[in-house]
């Protein structure tokens, strides 16, 4: 038995039960030793890999190497479910799994529009599964990483396993490989994606996925993508996508993160030989160029074959040609559309540089069309007039012209008031069980820096933070977030969430523990901790009902990150919770699709809260606040904003009342009555130029009124209002991607509230 040659590092999948001296990859035996070259884990390999072969073992389609190899044999390796279990790169590194050089699909010669079969080679039991668990299954490239090659060849990668290259600066240029690999679902994150490279780095990222396989992927509703790249060169060669929930990528959901590398002239993308059919995300295969004048994308794609490559309505490709160095070559390529649709290509952009041969369409009304880009300036004043006239809307509604107008109740109800902006969800630092990296002392200081008044911090498993000298009673509410599974939720893929418990004072989580002794609580104040039990359902809603009952709220954080049903009501914890319908910031994919959750439940008819924030566990973030109007600053009174539901989620305030009652009202419909509606403050971080934003009012039967305007000064509407089952407002960023700056709360007309007092 040979030995397995030095810079080589083994890792063999049931451990425990194999041999310790052996090691078999691709049909031969070598000698090996364990915890020098032979591992139980991808992660332990990696932390051991140091030399580089000088040889190149059997059945290996390579001359040479020049880094670290780790070879992963046939069964399943667990990335990921606990820190060290983590697969973090600092240098380079090549992982090979048994099928390294066995291609994932097999394309036709004869029929270039047939779909790709999967390699019967690829579809047993000799594969390397790298399998993905909930927490920490990324395969990072750290930061501060020093490597110039990330190759992987030959596995099939399944649940949360993802990669992502976390460096914007480096010394030298970099290739991230990534060949014959089989991609399994379902998985929320962005697939292959790499951080936005400094303007001033020398690290030139190229980025090649060569015959990487999709195929019935499901994203969990949560709007991942299969690539979010930054880098100056990217190539997509006979890469298989056959059915897929994701947004495919190379920028985001609103199109507002560039594809552009700062740092070299043109980023280059060339699509070839690749087989792309039933693309759920919004935009098809889209790239932007923001930030910047100068640069330039180049897209080429060859020999690609489309079919309803991308949702119903939107085109295959929709390229930005921000300038005239902006490019797009579509040639020998055919695109179908079964179900009709307008344009194969749509160009974004003023740049004129598309150029398309020996392409067949069908099911297209024109094979390219130029979209109409986003506003980027809008009239000081929203659309108004003197007398009362009719909005052109889904649900028309008679807008109250400003000679009739009446404010007066909404002025004197917010008289006293000011803005405050603050973060519904954060992390910090306090000792015990707490996750957050930034001490609870310091705080208060860096909200001073961020512009922010207010925070509720919801550590994990404790009550210990509220009790500290620390603890700023001018601006923090009290709370905390555990997490659970519902048990008897009979159709979602994924049982579990986090929920944040928000008190009045102090002793509100001690009454909860002692009343649901599944918590498990040990110890006092400073030094005890909790569990995080399971729940049914019902149980689970009992828990939302005591809260509620001690003056407590119950919030979803971050709903569309951990949960996964397509029934919203599964979602649905009680009567007056709170979901969060921002997360991270107001673009952020999940911001997305949690706001569309929550318009999924408020049109079953559930009476449920808006909320949002950061969920920061680092430094202090001012990306996703809500806008409060209080006459006081205090913790306490910020928390009653909260409780009280009448604030918007975001960077605009909006105050609204329908005949005297803010938002977070409930009330009986009765003929006559009137919405007044304001709109300002915008808070001063999130203040941009040439930015049109656009207000708009929705009932349960759809859009109201909408009209633009520039944020530069306060907005004031009143509507007659008509038998709806509510009235809500926010408020969209045109220029930037389409996405919320603020959402206010819903006034119910269905005089619901007597009706669920009685039922709690």
């Amino acid at each position: 038995m040979q030995q397995l040659p030095k810079g080589y590092y083994a890792v063999q999948s049931d451990f425990e039960n194999a041999p310790k001296d052996s090691f078999t990859y691709k049909g031969v035996t070598y000698a090996a030793e364990a915890g020098v070259n032979l591992f139980a884990t991808c992660a332990e390999a990696n932390a051991a890999a140091a030399e580089v072969p000088t040889e190149v073992l059997a059945g290996l389609p390579y001359e040479r190497f020049t880094a670290p190899v780790i070879l992963i044999s046939a069964g399943k390796h667990r990335i990921g479910g606990s820190r060290d279990n983590m697969l973090k790169l600092s240098a380079s590194r090549i992982l090979l799994g048994e099928q390294a050089g066995v291609p994932s699909s097999l394309f036709d010669a004869e029929d270039q529009t047939a779909l790709p079969a999967l390699n019967p080679a690829r579809a047993g039991a000799g594969e390397s599964e790298l399998c993905g668990a909930r927490w920490f299954s990324k395969v990072d490239v750290n930061g501060d990483a020093d490597a110039d090659l990330v190759l992987f060849d030959g596995f099939t990668i399944s649940g949360f396993s993802c990669f992502a290259d976390l460096r914007a600066k480096g010394e030298r240029p970099c290739t991230l490989d990534f060949r014959n690999l089989i991609n399994k679902g379902p998985c929320g994150y962005p697939m292959y994606a790499s951080a936005r490279l400094a303007a001033d780095t020398d690290l030139h990222r190229t980025v090649i996925l060569e015959n990487v396989r999709l195929e019935n992927f499901y994203d969990y509703g949560r709007g991942g993508m299969f690539v979010q790249l930054n880098a100056e060169s990217i190539t997509l060669s006979h890469v298989v996508i056959n059915n897929t929930t994701q947004v495919f990528g190379f920028t985001d959901i609103t199109r507002s993160i560039s594809t552009y590398a700062k740092n070299a002239p043109v980023t280059r993308i060339a699509i070839n030989e690749c087989y792309f059919k039933e693309i759920g995300g919004e935009h098809g295969i889209s790239t932007s160029l923001v930030g910047t004048e100068e640069g330039a994308v180049e897209m080429h794609v060859s020999d690609t074959v489309f079919v309803d490559a991308a949702r119903a309505g939107d085109a295959f490709l929709c390229p930005h040609l921000a300038n005239e160095n902006c490019t797009l070559t579509v040639e020998n390529c055919r695109m179908v559309d079964t179900r009709g649709n307008r344009a194969a290509i749509s160009v974004w952009g003023e740049g004129e540089g598309v150029t398309v041969t020996n392409c067949t369409f069908e099911g297209f009304e024109v094979e390219v069309e130029h979209a109409v880009m986003p506003p980027v300036d809008a009239p000081d004043m929203i659309e108004n007039y003197a007398d009362d006239w009719q909005t052109d809307t889904p649900d028309a509604h008679t807008v109250i012209g400003v000679a009739n107008a009446d404010f007066e109740a909404l002025e004197r109800y917010y008289e006293g008031c000011r803005p405050y902006y603050g973060d519904q969800h954060v992390h910090s630092d306090c000792g015990g069980t707490s996750d957050g990296k930034f001490p609870l002392g310091d705080w208060p200081r860096a909200m001073d820096e961020k512009q922010l008044d207010f925070a509720a911090i919801v550590d994990h498993r404790q009550m210990r933070g509220f009790f500290l000298p620390e603890w700023d009673e001018t601006r923090f509410i009290i709370g905390t977030e555990p997490g659970t599974t519902i048990t008897d939720l009979e159709g979602a893929l994924d049982r579990s969430m986090h929920y944040n418990m928000l008190f009045p004072h102090k002793y509100g989580l001690a009454m909860v523990l002692a009343n649901f002794p599944e918590f498990e609580f040990r110890g006092d104040e400073l030094t005890g901790s909790y569990q995080y039990p399971k729940f049914t359902k019902e149980r689970f809603m009992e828990l939302t009902c005591y809260i509620q009952s001690i003056g407590g709220m119950m919030v979803h954080p971050h709903p569309k990150t951990m949960m996964a049903s397509e029934n919203p009501l599964d979602y649905y914890m009680g009567e007056h919770m709170y979901l969060e319908v921002m997360v991270t910031n107001y673009r952020h994919h999940s911001s997305i699709r949690s706001y569309d959750l929550w318009c999924d439940i408020l049109a079953l008819g559930k009476h449920v809260w808006a909320s949002g924030g950061s969920d920061t566990h680092g430094g202090v973030s001012n990306g996703c606040v809500s806008t409060f109007y209080s006459r006081e600053k205090s913790g306490r009174a910020f928390f009653d904003v909260m409780r009280s539901a009448d604030y918007a989620v975001g960077a605009f305030g909006i105050q609204m009342m329908i005949d005297g009652h803010p938002m977070g009202s409930e009330l009986a419909y009765r003929d006559g009555m009137r919405l007044t509606l304001r709109v300002g403050d915008l808070h001063a971080p999130a203040v941009r130029e040439n930015t049109a934003y656009e207000l708009r009012v929705y009932t349960d039967q759809g859009l109201a009124y909408a009209s633009t305007f520039n944020g530069r000064e306060p907005q004031y509407l009143s509507l007659e209002v008509k038998k709806r089952a509510f009235y809500r407002a926010e408020v969209v960023d045109l220029t930037h991607g389409g996405f919320r700056m603020a959402v206010g709360n819903p006034i119910w007309l269905d005089a619901k509230k007597d009706e669920t007092e009685a039922q709690n």
